[in-house]
């Protein structure tokens, strides 16, 4: 089945990829944090991408991990430890250029920060496998409802975006809130399976870069068949403007503010020390 060009939403940047903080300014700052996304904001970032995990009691909560080990100063299983014990972790004093305490991010606390930003777009993606299995879909459809962001008037017009490795996931969201876009993301090892994303009506496919690199093809391939791109994720300038000049529609970066001036050909600032440990989805 091949999803219609009519039901891919529009990127509002129509001169370059539209750049997507990779759980926020993650470079500088740590990852799914508020002052990670609010850097990102004050970056010029154009979108945000968040990870989504559940509580033991239900909550959605901004961490990548099955367990805060990388980036808690505790041990803990997110799907088993409740909100009040995960928020009682300082998940930013590991970060090696921050180094300072900051608490862990609901999903609610961070979609209240982005009312103050409605231009920007919102990649939120649900983590599998999980024992929760699909209620963290259940739970992002909730909280989008609660914020009116589940019913937009078209798909370009939507700020939300879903996203998962998982096709299962991607398909039940889509049955779930049909009128939010649905992101089918790939790694390299699975990136031409572009057909079960076409089947349950991804609007965009969301190939890693190094998948990009190797077959850059796949934009226009993709493109042919109706579906956008989302590529994770490109901190280095060449990488920045391959994603440019194939027509990738979003990138998604850690560092938002040194991506748009490659993507507009600007001098980059000196480079930081200290890399950033880890960039997988």
């Amino acid at each position: 089945m091949t999803v219609p060009a009519t039901t891919r939403p529009a990127s509002p940047v129509s001169t370059r990829s539209g750049i997507v903080a990779h759980r926020g300014a993650s470079a500088d700052y740590p990852e799914l944090t508020l002052v990670a996304y609010q850097k990102a904001l004050e970056e010029g970032a154009e979108a945000l991408e968040v990870d989504i995990r559940l509580t033991a009691d239900g909550v959605p909560v901004l961490l990548h991990d099955p367990r805060t080990t990388r980036v808690g100063d505790r041990d803990l299983w997110v799907h088993a430890s409740t909100l009040d014990e995960l928020s009682g972790l300082d998940v930013g004093s590991w970060h090696p250029l921050h180094r300072r305490p900051e608490p862990v991010l609901t999903l609610r606390s961070f979609l209240v920060l982005a009312e103050a930003y409605p231009q920007v777009r919102l990649f939120l993606e649900t983590k599998h496998p999980v024992p929760t299995g699909g209620r963290v879909e259940a739970a992002l459809r909730d909280e989008l409802r609660y914020f009116g962001l589940d019913k937009p008037a078209t798909f370009g017009e939507s700020r939300a975006l879903m996203m998962s490795f998982s096709v299962l996931a991607v398909r039940r969201f889509r049955q779930m809130v049909p009128a939010v876009p649905v992101v089918q993301l790939r790694e390299r090892r699975n990136v031409l399976k572009s057909w079960p994303a076409e089947g349950c009506g991804a609007q965009f496919m969301g190939p890693s870069i190094g998948a990009l690199r190797a077959r850059p093809w796949l934009v226009e391939y993709w493109r042919s068949r109706g579906l956008g791109t989302y590529c994770w994720t490109a901190d280095d300038p060449a990488d920045l403007r391959l994603c440019r000049d194939l027509g990738v529609d979003w990138v998604g970066t850690n560092v938002p503010a040194r991506a748009l001036e490659a993507l507009e050909d600007r001098p980059a600032p000196v480079a930081q020390d200290a890399p950033y440990p880890g960039t997988r989805g």
